[in-house]
């Protein structure tokens, strides 16, 4: 009878995180690797700023990445969409009503200071700009490729959102690839055959007690 109740509890521990667990995916933002050119993205610069993308050279796969060339100023801007009120939520891999939306993506600083590389995020919703996440800053360690990530919470009422990569203020050339967002999704379902299998178990669990 031990054991049938040990079984049994498994089972439900089983089915209970089972049922809790949220399942995760990353999608790129549109052309988030930068392999079709300039496509889904807009850019602004002062200062003698100047942008290219790259065939070769670029994180990981050694494919397409983003340029950006800042020689005096306030500094390089590339944005993700080049619809002015940001691209859907559905088009950045999100769900509706979603509230966080995880970013990640690489960078390089080939030469100069680099001190204001990193990302912004804007949430937007048919209009106008609802709020944004403002400059955040990362440093590269090193001389390559390097993965960073930040977690923005989405403002209530956004429909829309644009990922904004920085430039700096400062003699720079800089790299970005590879931005995606990672999706938390709702809780994967439990497959009616593992209910019944607990809920059998359960069962022998009874009859033993009752004997």
């Amino acid at each position: 009878m031990i054991n049938m109740k040990k079984q049994a509890f498994n089972a439900a521990a089983i089915l209970a995180l089972t049922a809790s667990a949220a399942s995760h995916s990353s999608a790129l933002v549109p052309n988030g690797d930068f392999e079709s050119s300039f496509d889904s993205w807009g850019y602004e610069f002062g200062g003698g700023g100047s942008y290219s993308v790259e065939t070769t050279g670029g994180s990981g796969d050694n494919g397409g990445y983003l340029q950006m060339n800042q020689a005096t100023g306030w500094g390089a801007v590339a944005i993700s969409t080049d619809n002015p009120v940001g691209g859907t939520l559905a088009e950045f891999g999100l769900d509706a009503g979603q509230t966080t939306a995880d970013l990640q993506w690489d960078q390089k600083l080939f030469s100069g200071a680099g001190g204001g590389m990193g990302i912004k995020i804007e949430s937007w919703n048919e209009t106008a700009v609802i709020s944004d996440s403002g400059d955040q800053a990362a440093a590269n360690t090193g001389s390559d490729w390097e993965t960073f990530s930040y977690s923005y919470t989405i403002a209530p009422g956004a429909t829309r959102l644009k990922v904004v990569l920085l430039g700096v203020n400062a003699d720079s050339v800089m790299g970005y690839d590879n931005v995606t967002v990672t999706n938390a999704t709702s809780a994967v379902p439990v497959p009616a055959a593992a209910w019944l299998f607990g809920s059998a178990l359960a069962g022998l669990v009874a009859v033993r007690r009752k004997k």
